[in-house]
């Protein structure tokens, strides 16, 4: 600072010099008023302030040599160089130091430099439930404890963008069952590459293309309206009759040609589904080791038009085999669905009837199970009340499915999203049963995403 005032001061007694040389052969010069006073008092202030901006740069910088870099609009300083004698008595300057190695190990880190990212998306939901069947996500019904707080599904979904045509997701879920006891599911894992808008496949385990709702709304609560999925599309671990998972190749497309009605097409072919009581039943899902050869084939065309923003109707096929447990039977298995849906900002109405025919092959006996749902909802603000009838029917003797007899019914709710990312639902359902008692259940939950 006093370097910047001692050069001020060279400065003004050189204008004064100057000033007095010139009185004596130029006119008086006018007087100097108070304003002009002030501005130079001002201009001295401003060039004092930008100077200490200097001053301090020039001491952050070490070493021999000391650099400012001017700033904008700031006065250039030249490079300063220590004397060799200030040099001598100042302490030593440390020399750079090199960035240490990384310690050896024998463990490989697994570092990918540029690679992909992994992006992550929770779910959760919590529950109070009231009655026998205020449960919508687990069967048997009635079971014991039926006034509970439970906790629902801890969904971690994650993706990851490996190129421009490879992607990878994959949803795992933490959740519990009428055991209070956590288990942990891979539900879905799917790799998949898609050229072009026409031919997409995917390797892995996904929700098999039958029908609607299987593919629309997968495990985070939070996106449905109502509390839980129809009872027709129970996942296989919790007494569910259809094989929704499928570990093996999925295939899809747009159709060519198809213009305004934008028809797509679905390929599919898997493990299909374990069954009841036998080494390899686990979740259901034969995610290792198939009990038979032949696989499950689905085919599936879906249709989205143009001119009908919302509006999406379809159908599918699948075959394949069964092996019911402790029998030395082979059952074939073929599942025909059918759907129309019409989903937009303020309206959702759903439709969806399945037939589900077990025949034993060598010409035995054939099992038809039809089921379906209708689902109507309209949403003001951050109301959306709903209504939900579905229908069960399977017979008493059918070798395979877990679950026999009828189950039908309305279910109405309320869903309220009172903030952006988490809504509250309220359900009633109302369920008849085959050669047993009308039961009642009411459940409230909040599901959100984080």
């Amino acid at each position: 600072m006093l370097h910047g005032i001692s050069r001020v001061g060279a400065l003004l007694s050189l204008l004064l010099i100057y000033k007095s040389a010139g009185a004596q052969t130029d006119p008086a010069p006018a007087p100097v008023t108070a304003q002009q006073v002030q501005a130079l008092l001002e201009q001295l202030a401003s060039q004092e302030a930008r100077i200490r901006q200097l001053e301090a740069k020039v001491q952050q910088l070490s070493g021999p040599t000391l650099v400012a870099a001017a700033a904008p609009d700031a006065i250039p300083v030249p490079a300063v160089v220590a004397p060799a004698t200030i040099l001598a008595d100042a302490a030593p300057v440390a020399a750079p130091q090199e960035p240490a190695p990384e310690e050896e190990t024998h463990d490989h880190m697994m570092e990918v430099p540029h690679g992909p990212v992994l992006h992550f998306r929770g779910f959760f939901d919590f529950d109070f439930d009231k009655g026998t069947v205020a449960q919508q996500l687990q069967y048997p019904i009635g079971v014991p404890g039926t006034t509970t707080f439970r906790a629902g599904e801890f969904d971690l979904f994650m993706t990851s963008q490996l190129s421009e045509n490879l992607s990878f997701l994959s949803e795992l879920v933490l959740a519990t069952d009428p055991t209070n006891a956590f288990g942990l599911d891979i539900e879905r894992f799917q790799l998949t590459y898609r050229p072009t808008k026409y031919f997409e496949i995917s390797g892995g385990r996904f929700h098999t293309d039958i029908g609607f709702y299987n593919t629309a709304f997968h495990h985070g609560t939070w996106f449905s309206t109502a509390t839980g999925r129809p009872f027709m599309y129970y996942f296989e671990d919790a007494g569910g009759m259809l094989p929704v998972h499928e570990v093996g190749v999925t295939t899809t497309g747009l159709i060519p040609g198809t213009g305004k009605m934008n028809l797509h097409w679905t390929a599919e072919v898997g493990n299909g589904s374990a069954e009841f009581g036998t080494p390899l039943f686990g979740d259901g899902v034969e995610n290792f080791v198939s009990d038979r050869n032949r696989k499950d084939v689905n085919i599936a065309f879906y249709s989205k038009p143009e001119w009908a923003d919302g509006l999406q109707f379809g159908g599918s096929y699948l075959t394949g085999d069964l092996i019911p447990a402790n029998t030395n039977l082979k059952v074939n298995q073929e599942i025909s669905s059918a759907y129309v849906v019409f989903i937009n900002s303020k309206w959702e109405f759903m439709n969806e009837i399945v037939l589900l025919q077990h025949q034993i092959t060598d010409g035995g006996r054939s099992f038809n199970s039809p089921m379906g749902y209708t689902q109507l909802a309209y949403r003001f603000g951050k109301y959306r009340p709903y209504f939900r009838w579905q229908e069960v029917n399977i017979p008493n003797n059918d070798p395979v499915t877990a679950f026999k007899g009828r189950y039908e019914g309305p279910s109405v709710g309320m869903r309220v999203d009172f903030f952006s990312y988490a809504a509250f639902k309220v359900q009633y359902n109302r369920v008849y049963l085959r050669n047993a008692e009308a039961q009642n259940g009411i459940e409230l939950q909040t599901a959100f995403t984080f």
